[in-house]
């Protein structure tokens, strides 16, 4: 969805708003300088030229000539016109130096206009009226002004947007980058392209990209390879307590081997590279129906319907490994599953002890709680967070309403 606030904050539009903001503020200037030092003094000039030409009819007024006077100053002059048929100058800078001029003349002359013509006139007496055509005032010239103004600021405009557009793309491709980086996919190394600070940009986080790679790779070869050797001498120990006759202690020591592949397997879990799997499509109450099922403690609260795209495997994984949690240590526990928009708002609750741990040592690889929690690697959780924010996901922790923890898995769909 659109959000004018997310599109105005973006750098694209910051960088547009400071060149077309002084491109728009010079076109102003020049347009004001233009009215003051150029169209004002004409249509000034041209309004004393015109009270001037009045002032010399009305001087030869009385003259048999006044016609041909009229003629030559290209004014018409005539007795018959209808004052309801005009109207009030539209062109308030030319009405305003036009009065100015015509207070100069003996009587009370007054300017209106009609679709061809100026008409002077004396107030008072309104017995005879003087025309003079538009065309000698109004131009043309001064809409092809405004219009070549507004072009000019348009196409300067559009072309610093597609200028920095094309400067901010490296920007954009790193973010895209750095967010999956940042959730545990494996990214490329991305080309150097763009400005010399952008392209720097770009060779720095390439480096610490492989550098940190390179770093994630050594730790997991390590425990990788610690975790497989202590599996054969783990299976070989099995195979040798099955001459033990006493059965308790028999049991004691094959409990403590299940219990330490258990924890191996968690490891093997943590390094495991996890790819991006393709999306597959469910239904959602199904979904959580056919998961409940193998927990008889839990019981389903709220089960929304929707067919919907997910990796289907890693969410499974992720949720399994939050049930399962809850399964050791609590009585009862309770799953809704809500659709809101353009999420899945997935709760699981239990009534057990809760923990002490805060959400970041919760999450934290091989953090465990005390007491009673504290058993397994610590390192459940951190493979849950890990798997969500695959997904485009958050997890989130609470104090349950039913006494333990409530966990909270927000997936985008």
């Amino acid at each position: 969805m659109f959000k004018w606030a997310n599109f105005s904050e973006s750098l694209l539009v910051r960088s547009v708003y400071l060149i077309t903001i002084p491109i728009v503020l010079v076109q102003i200037i020049g347009i004001v300088i233009f009215f003051e030092l150029h169209w004002d003094l004409v249509l000034k000039r041209s309004a004393q030229s015109i009270s001037n030409e009045i002032k010399i009819l009305e001087m030869q007024k009385d003259s048999s000539s006044l016609d041909n006077y009229a003629n030559t100053l290209q004014i018409i002059k005539t007795d018959k016109l209808d004052l309801k048929e005009t109207e009030e100058v539209s062109n308030w800078i030319f009405k305003k130096r036009m009065m100015n001029s015509l207070g100069q003349l003996s009587g009370n002359f007054k300017v209106v206009q009609n679709e061809k013509f100026f008409i002077f006139f004396d107030e008072i007496k309104a017995e005879y009226f003087y025309l003079i055509p538009k065309k000698r005032v109004e131009t043309n010239t001064v809409g092809g002004f405004f219009l070549w103004t507004i072009a000019i600021s348009i196409i300067l405009s559009l072309i610093s947007y597609l200028f920095i557009k094309k400067q901010i793309q490296p920007l954009k491709r790193l973010g895209i980058l750095t967010r999956s980086f940042g959730r545990g996919i494996e990214t490329p190394n991305l080309k150097p392209t763009g400005s010399s600070e952008v392209r720097n940009l770009i060779k720095d986080f390439n480096n610490m990209h492989n550098n940190i790679n390179s770093t994630l790779d050594n730790q997991r070869n390590m425990l990788a390879g610690i975790s497989h050797d202590l599996k054969t001498p783990l299976t070989r120990i099995n195979l040798m307590i099955e001459e033990i006759n006493n059965e308790k202690l028999k049991n004691s020591i094959s409990q403590n081997i299940s219990e330490m592949n258990i924890m191996l397997n968690h490891y093997l879990d943590f390094i495991k590279n996890e790819k991006n799997e393709n999306l597959d499509e469910i239904e959602t109450s199904n979904f959580i129906s056919n998961l409940a099922q193998n927990y008889s403690k839990l019981e389903v609260l709220r089960n929304n319907s929707n067919q919907i795209l997910i990796r289907k495997n890693q969410i499974t994984r992720a949720l399994i490994n939050i049930l399962d949690n809850a399964d050791k240590f609590a009585e009862k526990i309770f799953i809704s599953s809500n659709l809101l928009d353009n999420m899945w708002k997935i709760e699981i609750e239990d009534n057990g002890p809760g923990t002490n741990l805060s959400q970041e040592q919760l999450i934290r690889p091989f953090v465990k709680g005390s007491d009673q929690l504290n058993q397994g690697t610590g390192l459940g959780l951190s493979i849950v967070q890990k798997l969500i924010k695959l997904n485009n996901g958050e997890l989130n922790f609470q104090k349950s309403s039913y006494g333990g923890l409530k966990v909270t898995v927000v997936l985008q769909i």
